[in-house]
């Protein structure tokens, strides 16, 4: 009986260790990968409105949490601005997909309510399928469509409405489609400018 109860204490005082080193390595990772996603964001940002915007910056954090009490998967909201004036928005939100969690960023024109564009920040999609989110054929398809209404996923889509449904990765697909419309609801809801 005296030696189960020792392999355990030992396991026990094993898995302390561990759970404690996992720790403090993720305390210093932590803010390097923020970091790093952030900066992916920003430079997102930058290609999706091209010379539509000059700078971004975070939105107001105290009605960025009004705003995740209804719409938790957003993460992140920046405002476009040109010349000092705003122009748009671009919403980071996140998503489930095949291969877990992603985040996606939607870019917004405020004058037109037209999507500027979009782009995949992080995802673990299956490589050559899912990742088909990452390509301009896909990102493309959100272009200038609009943002006042949810949008929907097509093979071949040519409506306002409608973006590429990536064949062969549906569950992909469909987990950016319900991430783009919370997006746009949230735009529609708290953003907009009429509102």
């Amino acid at each position: 009986m005296k030696e189960p109860v020792k392999f355990g204490i030992i396991l026990l005082l094993f898995c302390a260790l561990s759970a404690g080193l996992l720790a403090v390595v993720n305390g210093f990772t932590a803010p390097i990968i923020a970091q790093a996603e952030l900066e992916s964001t920003l430079e997102s940002y930058k290609v999706i409105f091209g010379e539509t915007a000059d700078e971004f910056e975070e939105y107001d954090q105290q009605k960025l949490a009004e705003i995740q009490k209804v719409y938790p998967e957003v993460l992140n909201i920046f405002v476009a601005t040109k010349s000092g004036e705003v122009v748009g928005y671009g919403i980071n939100v996140t998503t489930s997909g095949f291969g877990g969690a992603m985040t996606n960023a939607i870019g917004i024109i405020s004058e037109s309510d037209r999507i500027a564009g979009f782009r995949n920040i992080v995802n673990a999609e299956t490589k050559g399928f899912g990742t088909q989110i990452e390509e301009e054929k896909y990102y493309s398809s959100y272009n200038d469509k609009s943002a006042t209404g949810e949008l929907k996923i097509n093979i071949s889509p040519e409506a306002e409405d409608e973006v590429l449904q990536i064949s062969g990765a549906t569950v992909t697909s469909k987990a950016v489609l319900v991430g783009d419309n919370i997006a746009l609801s949230a735009y529609n809801e708290f953003l907009k400018e009429n509102k």
